[in-house]
């Protein structure tokens, strides 16, 4: 466990409720993220576990019928849930970004690529003069592998292609040189020749920045060449924790074993592929106790009491009573 004074981010027992005709349910619970200068961290897990209702309460985007009811979301030591909303606002976009798996939810359509990337350094350093402002645009366009980024900088969005578009969302996300960036899942829409070259810039740029980045998916191939430590979430909560080789390689959790045994590379050519029985619950049906114990062959009585967080290997941290290694 890293001390407060080392992270970027420190996100400690966050959980957010959205309010449903059956009555307030909470769609993640107990979720603590840590994240270091520089370091890639992946959050992964199936759809509908929680991953980007985290990303969007981290970034205090969450509106009603929801709500963040508990938790501590720290960047460089202030809680973001404690601030003002003007102050908020001048962190988004400067300090901590997010960049979404559709960029045309971060980008006008009707405006030029100049237009809106001066606007997002302007409207946090309104100082900066226009010719500084252009050439840092056309700098990150640069950096993110964007050709002739001084013509680019005069086209609308629909004149790219979907790998563009993503590339200038994260050139945009990274104009002000932010200390954190949530990615979700953008590039999951890209060829995997897009999303390679993506990926590799996003290292680079987060190497030589000191940026700290949080990469959710649900593909554990991504980050297995991205990201140094990964967090797993199941029914909205984080089952396992620790660097990506051991927690990848020597799974703890049954629930992390059966996404790396789904993987298709995973099969033997012919065979049916791997899965996980039965069904990821309903927010509203959520077994108490262990919420993976209705489809783990390991569970037993014990598993329907509430499960913590224990003490693994490697720096690593398991939701689980029976591991599959030893704790």
């Amino acid at each position: 466990m890293a001390r407060a004074d080392d992270l970027t981010l420190d996100v400690r027992g966050l959980e957010t409720r959205f309010l449903t005709p059956k009555g307030p349910i909470s769609a993640i619970r107990d979720v603590s993220i840590q994240v270091r200068p520089g370091e890639i961290v992946g959050l992964v897990g199936e759809s509908g576990s929680g991953k980007s209702v985290t990303g969007l309460s981290i970034m205090g985007l969450i509106d009603a019928p929801g709500e963040v009811v508990d938790g501590e979301v720290l960047l460089n030591g202030e809680d973001l849930r404690q601030i003002s909303a003007r102050r908020r606002r001048q962190l988004r976009g400067d300090r901590i970004a997010m960049v979404f798996q559709d960029p045309m939810m971060t980008l006008n359509p009707v405006l030029r690529i100049r237009t809106q990337m001066v606007e997002a350094i302007r409207a946090h350093d309104p100082k900066v003069g226009a010719k500084e402002a252009l050439r840092r645009c056309r700098d990150a366009l640069a950096q993110v592998g964007i050709p002739a980024p001084e013509e680019r900088l005069d086209a609308y969005p629909h004149q790219f292609s979907g790998g563009m578009r993503q590339r200038v969302a994260i050139a945009t996300a990274m104009l002000n040189g932010p200390d954190l960036i949530i990615a979700d899942e953008p590039t999951t829409a890209l060829d995997v020749t897009i999303q390679a070259q993506i990926l590799a810039e996003v290292q680079t740029l987060c190497r030589e920045r000191g940026t700290a980045l949080i990469w959710i998916t649900h593909d554990l191939s991504v980050v297995a060449g991205l990201a140094e430590r990964l967090y797993v979430m199941y029914g909205g909560g984080i089952v396992e924790e620790g660097p990506v080789d051991p927690v990848l390689d020597h799974p703890l959790h049954p629930y992390t074993d059966g996404l790396i045994r789904s993987v298709p590379w995973h099969n033997e050519p012919g065979r049916p592929l791997n899965q996980i029985p039965g069904m990821i619950p309903a927010l509203d049906r959520m077994p108490r106790g262990c919420r993976f114990h209705p489809r783990c062959d390991r569970a037993d009585e014990a598993c329907r009491q509430p499960v913590a967080l224990r003490e693994g290997p490697d720096n690593r941290r398991v939701r689980c009573l029976y591991p599959l290694g030893k704790v």
